[in-house]
């Protein structure tokens, strides 16, 4: 019989709602090692992606 472990999917941190479907990118083995030892990666990659973005349209997102 197969288990399930019910609803897996990320839930929001904090009041802000997320996408319905998660962005998956590869990484150069050097900066994946970096991201997978923090400990709160999820939220420092929103964060950097959020930098980024904000840069980049010099607008808020």
């Amino acid at each position: 019989m197969t288990e399930t472990h019910g609803d897996t999917r990320f839930k929001p941190i904090g009041n802000e709602a997320l996408a319905e479907k998660p962005i998956s990118v590869f990484l150069p083995k050097d900066l994946d090692i970096y991201v997978r030892s923090l400990p709160n990666r999820a939220e420092w990659l929103r964060a950097a992606i959020k930098e980024a973005a904000l840069r980049d349209t010099e607008r808020s997102i």
